[in-house]
């Protein structure tokens, strides 16, 4: 099989993926070397009353599964969770913790890498028909093999990243399938990578070097989307791909999502708009970092971590009945930045509708060479930036700088260092009081470019200005084209959502910029952009919720 290569994107850092591996060789041999001291007992534990077989099932076409299937060995029926390896190359033995953590709740599990991905046969086709056709012979499987004693009325599915996305479709399309949890998921794979006319490249070019193995068709859509051509073929690709879109086949399977602030692979908007109208049960959980940043210390390593305990409890209660409360107490959960306090509402309206405050945009000032941020429409705004980085970008690592803001280490710009011919700022007042923001902040101005396409990015951020240290509270990109260059056009942009508390005495800053590498832009070298009011008042609103 193919080895991993040192620039596909990674969910699990070195030192984990050996640990990972460290685990599932103990519960296979006994072997304990390299396991971390806590969970040596409950393996032993285990060990003594589960079976454990490392397994290839035969999915669509034949192609083989690398897979680990595990059951106890009394007390059976059991209820069977299915778990699709995320995006990353050890496979299924990611979920190294979460097998110990579902035998030990009388599970009977099956962890297995998905078609294309280092250990399993097949092509890589990014959750196409085939990847849903293997999570039912995958159950198939499972069913037919007697010792496991499996309950073919109790099936769920659990995935995080990729797995969450599959574990989704493949709900829809397979009756037996009566509880999906997905973690670190999407709804809308087209809006994920390609959002108000704009492509998220970075994310596309980091999960298509998972696989040495991708089908043709997946080539063919990476290199259009690479060099911007045929996108509709890119997004019809897409829209197969998406539990969003699959509205004819939409089932009440109860199912428990999260996503994160400063997600950078499945931005979170398209999943919130999924949600709001999922018909349920449901429930979301959005928490402070990127990517798995919450949920793969407990899947990988058994240790307790608020959504992957949600996710076993969510299992428990629509498989195994378990009055556990996880169906009363709140449909979404939110997880402040940077104070991790967890706040519960009845739906995405509670949280997300608070009063707006409008900050309206001026002209720089000559003192400075920034705009203000006031609250009274200015007589007129106009300025000018040209293309180039601005040194601000959304992300710098993939995934990692997600971690790091869960140890309060979020990433920091310095105010100085925005390069203005290529950036404009603004900045407010110093706030007198804390100031938390929930919701989706709008901006709206007018763009005219000196080409006929250029790419906006807007950052709202949290500044100090003592430190001069700005941290990004959230963002967006757009792309406006034009049938001619000089053509004003009026943008308004949905940042994407956020929950963050902004410290009395620090300011509100928005930078706008024409590039970040997180986007594939449209900006010309050489592009000069008129930001104006010429359409209607420039500003952003900001939804604050006290």
């Amino acid at each position: 099989m193919p080895e991993a290569r040192s620039d596909r994107l990674r969910l699990l850092a070195p030192d984990q993926e050996a640990t990972a591996f460290a685990v599932v060789s103990d519960l296979l041999t006994g072997n304990a070397a390299g396991v971390p001291e806590y969970l040596v007992d409950d393996i032993a534990a285990i060990r003594g009353r589960c079976r454990f077989a490392q397994v290839h099932i035969p999915g669509y076409g034949g192609d083989l599964l690398d897979a680990m299937a595990a059951w106890p060995i009394s007390g059976g029926p059991h209820a069977l969770v299915v778990l699709p390896a995320g995006l990353d190359p050890a496979g299924w033995k990611m979920y190294s913790g979460a097998l110990i953590r579902l035998l030990m709740r009388g599970y009977a599990v099956v962890a297995y890498t998905e078609r294309g991905l280092p250990g399993s046969g097949g092509e890589l086709t990014v959750a196409g028909p085939e990847d849903v056709a293997d999570g039912s012979l995958v159950i198939d499987w499972a069913l037919a093999h007697p010792e496991m004693q499996a309950d073919p009325e109790r099936i769920g599915l659990a995935g995080i990243s990729y797995g969450s996305g599959i574990g989704q479709l493949v709900a829809q399309e397979d009756p037996r399938v009566k509880a999906v949890v997905a973690l670190s998921t999407w709804a809308d794979l087209g809006e994920a990578l390609y959002d108000n006319q704009t492509r998220h490249i970075l994310a596309a070019e980091a999960l298509a070097a998972i696989s040495e193995k991708p089908s043709a068709e997946l080539v063919k859509v990476l290199e259009d989307f690479r060099t911007n051509t045929d996108i509709e073929g890119v997004l019809k690709y897409a829209r197969r791909r998406s539990p969003a879109h699959s509205l004819d086949k939409r089932r009440r399977v109860p199912t428990f999502f999260t996503s994160y602030w400063h997600e950078t692979i499945f931005p979170q908007n398209q999943l919130l708009t999924y949600f709001a109208e999922f018909p349920g049960p449901k429930r979301l959980d959005l928490a402070i970092g990127d990517h798995g940043a919450v949920e793969i210390p407990g899947l990988l390593l058994g240790v307790y971590t608020r959504t992957t305990e949600a996710a076993y409890d969510w299992l428990d209660h629509y498989l195994n009945g378990v009055d556990n409360g996880i169906d009363n107490d709140g449909v979404v959960h939110t997880e402040t930045m940077h104070s991790f306090t967890v706040d519960s509402f009845a739906g995405l309206d509670g949280w997300s509708s608070n009063p707006v405050r409008t900050y309206h945009l001026t002209a720089p000032t000559s003192g400075t060479g920034d705009g203000a941020l006031v609250l009274d429409p200015p007589s007129d705004f106009s300025q000018t930036i040209g293309s180039g980085e601005p040194n601000i970008r959304a992300v710098n690592q993939l995934v990692v700088d997600g971690f790091r803001e869960r140890l309060l280490m979020p990433v920091r710009h310095k105010l100085a260092g925005i390069d203005r011919s290529a950036g404009a700022v603004w900045t407010s007042a110093p706030l007198p009081s804390p100031h938390h923001i929930a919701g989706f902040p709008r901006i709206r101005l007018t763009v005219t470019p000196t080409t006929k396409a250029v790419t906006v990015v807007a950052y709202l951020c949290d500044l100090d200005m003592v430190t001069g240290n700005l941290k990004i509270i959230t963002h967006a990109a757009t792309t406006v084209s034009n049938a001619v260059p000089e053509h004003s056009t009026a943008v308004e942009l949905r940042l994407q959502a956020t929950d963050y508390r902004v410290p009395a005495d620090h300011h509100l800053a928005v930078v706008l910029a024409t590039q970040d590498p997180l986007y594939a832009g449209e900006t010309e070298p050489g592009t000069v952009v008129t930001l104006s009011a010429f359409h209607g008042a420039a500003g952003i609103d900001i939804p604050i919720a006290d």
